[in-house]
């Protein structure tokens, strides 16, 4: 053996953990050879269990592919060592070799190799046929169809038994050679109406890829439709949908609306994870921020419950990087009163952001402000419910008035002036200390109380060697300012310094949790023939 090799593989094989595997396994890749084949063999169920699950496996699978495409004879020979051998980890390795051999000048029987693997009844064996078709590479192209519809015979066969255990890697054969064997999108289409995790990733993986919305784009949508089904405890597949999405997000956005559309319908159940189409959403905003106004707009005019939840899922997704989003005038124009009034119920029921909440309404305000009945309900919520809870809501809406009409800052003017009216009372109510004790006694309390807890923390402290046994100790002194003494020196004095955060609270929310859950779930409740005058 050469030393790379025989270093490499002697330490493979020795029982005890092999530091450095990773740099000793890329250069053995490098300068891939096999000099005693029955030694290399024998590793290789050690070597597998040592690079499954990890990218960087490709290294040793694309050293064995180049090496049977230079050397035929000897990788027959390696392949013949592994049938002999026939463990599953083995086996693993014969899809690259006779993908090599594909692109060298041999008489191997490779197409009846990969045939007879694949309808093998062992499940190890037609995973390596599959897997090799899919790395074959014939340049005849009647051979290769010929080769390609003897394979479609046999998946079609493996597929129609319900067997689960190989439907990834015949998804990603029927990926690659969707446009040479006929009806393989229609089998795709199959595939994916298993909801198999694995198929889903294959097909994820394909979008933009193999084919693209423009080359056939029901296909594309149907595909990405199905992919909705995906279970959300699959975040990579999500995250593979995110990146492969981008190119269709900015020039077809209505694709993504119909996936998104299609998600919300087909996790009725799970709706709360919608938070995996964060990325993608967010997206869209920033692309197109009309879709998601008119998707908004949709959601909360449905009669479909789950969409209006969604709205206010996506919203509290969205409100960490979106300051607010409104609804879209013009299609709030052709909206008929009682779906104009509806909509104003369903935005107060669902969404909790008061911001968000508040730029809806005033869009439907902009929009029926002539329209008494619509005017008067908004102007009630803002003050019986947005601002009660909310005083800063009085701040956004006298920004709005600074360039609106006369009819709409007069109505802000009375919204504003009900709320200061409401809040007057409040702070002028007298404040009653009865239960209140003297400051004496709550410093004599709070100081037999810190007694107590330090009590406490003593007696629960290990004697015992711990963690922070290993830590060093740092004396520190404070004051006005403070220092500390470290590995026997003094540190620079330093002065504590002032800094706060606030945030507002809802104010009735948390005084009468109940009352407003009653509220908002009447609302939510309301029917379009049953609106309020």
């Amino acid at each position: 053996m050469s030393s790379i090799s025989e270093t490499f593989l002697i330490q493979l094989n020795k029982k005890s953990e092999y530091h450095g595997f990773w740099q000793d396994f890329i250069k053995y890749c490098k300068d891939f050879e096999v000099p005693d084949k029955n030694y290399f063999v024998e590793s290789l169920p050690i070597l597998f269990e040592k690079i499954k699950n990890d990218g960087a496996s490709y290294s040793i699978y694309e050293s064995l592919r180049k090496y049977a495409s230079e050397k035929p004879g000897e990788a027959i020979e390696i392949l013949k060592l592994i049938e002999q051998k026939g463990t599953p980890e083995s086996l693993e390795f014969i899809a690259c070799i006779l993908g090599g051999l594909s692109q060298a000048e041999t008489k191997y029987p490779i197409v009846n190799k990969i045939l007879s693997l694949i309808n093998s009844s062992d499940e190890n064996e037609i995973s390596s046929g599959i897997n090799a078709a899919y790395q074959t590479i014939i340049k005849d192209e009647k051979e290769g169809l010929n080769f390609l519809n003897k394979v479609h015979k046999s998946l079609v066969e493996i597929i129609e038994s319900d067997s689960i255990s190989n439907l990834g890697i015949i998804t990603r054969f029927y990926n690659k050679h969707m446009n040479r064997i006929e009806g393989a999108k229609d089998i795709i289409i199959l595939l994916l109406e298993k909801k198999n995790e694995n198929v889903q990733s294959e097909v994820a993986r394909s979008l933009n890829k193999e084919f693209k919305f423009k080359d056939d784009p029901e296909y594309f949508q149907k595909c990405l439709n199905l992919l909705s089904f995906t279970h959300t405890k699959y975040h990579g597949i999500y995250s593979i949908l995110t990146y492969r999405l981008k190119d269709t997000l900015l020039t077809q956005p209505q694709v993504i609306i119909e996936f998104i559309n299609s998600w919300v319908m087909n996790n009725r159940k799970n709706l709360k994870s919608i938070t995996v189409l964060k990325n993608i959403i967010q997206e869209l905003y920033i692309n197109h921020p009309k879709a998601i106004e008119e998707l908004f707009l949709k959601w909360l005019n449905s009669n479909e419950s789950s969409f209006k939840i969604a709205t206010g899922l996506v919203i509290s997704d969205l409100s960490s990087n979106v300051d607010t989003i409104g609804l879209p005038k013009e299609s709030l124009k052709n909206l008929s009163e009682s779906d104009s009034l509806y909509v104003v119920f369903m935005v107060v029921g669902y969404i909790l952001d008061y911001k968000y909440a508040s730029e809806m309404l005033y869009s439907i305000l902009e929009v029926n402000y002539k329209n008494e009945r619509i005017r008067n309900h908004i102007a009630t919520i803002f003050v019986k419910y947005l601002i009660i809870n909310y005083y800063s809501v009085t701040n956004i809406l006298k920004i709005k008035k600074e360039t609106t009409n006369k009819i709409i800052a007069s109505v802000i003017d009375q919204i504003i002036d009900a709320s200061e009216n409401y809040y007057n009372q409040i702070s002028e109510l007298k404040s009653i200390n009865e239960f209140e004790p003297s400051d004496k006694r709550m410093q004599y309390f709070l100081k037999q109380q810190n007694i107590q807890i330090q009590k406490i923390m003593d007696a629960s402290e290990s004697k015992k060697d711990s963690f922070l046994s290993m830590v060093n100790n740092i004396s520190l002194r404070a004051g006005k300012s403070f220092f500390s003494k470290y590995e026997g020196e003094y540190t620079q004095e330093s002065e504590m310094q002032n800094f706060r955060s606030s945030v507002e609270v809802a104010r009735v929310q948390y005084i009468d949790d109940i009352g407003q859950e009653k509220l908002r779930l009447m609302w939510q409740n309301m029917k379009r023939d049953e609106l309020p005058n």
